[in-house]
């Protein structure tokens, strides 16, 4: 499922680069929930008054809820929960999101299930 508050966003930066991020984040999403449950991808503004306007990409999911620990070290290089993963995919997620002078931030409840949240500024 996709929504979106905007209807022309643009972002500078590697088409790439911001696509394997994509691929990534949505291919974790789909590898944490069971068969039947859908991951959202959101797009919404995000004014900053002191900054340059962002836009924040939410994708999230309903699966189990990562433990604060864990969460804390997703982007670490070499940290994978996975037990064929190498645990790079989300620190270069993580490298590539603040070469766009963006920030990567995870949030997990049970309640609400997984976000991974991307900000970007927005041209």
């Amino acid at each position: 499922n996709v929504v979106s508050e905007l209807s022309d966003v643009l972002v500078e930066g590697d088409r790439n680069k911001l696509k394997q991020v994509l691929i990534n984040l949505i291919s974790n999403a789909c590898e944490a929930i069971s068969p039947g449950e859908s991951v959202n991808i959101t797009l919404s503004p995000q004014p900053n008054p002191l900054e340059q306007p962002q836009i924040r990409l939410d994708i999230h999911n309903g699966g189990d809820p990562i433990e604060p620990n864990i969460l804390a070290q997703l982007t670490k290089p070499f940290f994978s929960t996975k037990s064929s993963g190498n645990g790079l995919g989300l620190a270069i997620v993580k490298r590539i999101v603040e070469a766009h002078n963006g920030s990567l931030i995870f949030t997990s409840t049970a309640a609400v299930g997984t976000t991974a949240s991307v900000y970007l500024p927005k041209n």
